[in-house]
């Protein structure tokens, strides 16, 4: 069963002229650029998480950009 999964690359400083070509292909990411990092956020709908980030990572080394790491936001825990 296939779900969302959200996750964030931090990537390869990049040109905004690829921007359009990077939503062409992922048309469930958004990219931006918070500090001085360029990252390319997603929402992949995938089997699993493993399956999620590496269609991801392809999809942005077929357009020669580079993910240097990954970040996700993990929920805090809540005291019961």
């Amino acid at each position: 069963m296939k779900r969302i999964y959200e996750f964030t690359l931090i990537v390869s400083d990049q040109d905004l002229s690829i921007i359009d070509q990077l939503y062409a292909r992922c048309s469930d990411a958004s990219a931006g650029k918070n500090d001085g990092q360029s990252y390319v956020a997603f929402d992949r709908e995938a089997e699993s998480l493993e399956s999620a980030i590496q269609s991801a990572v392809e999809d942005l080394r077929s357009l020669n950009i580079e993910p240097i790491r990954l970040e996700m936001d993990v929920p805090e825990a809540t005291s019961v």
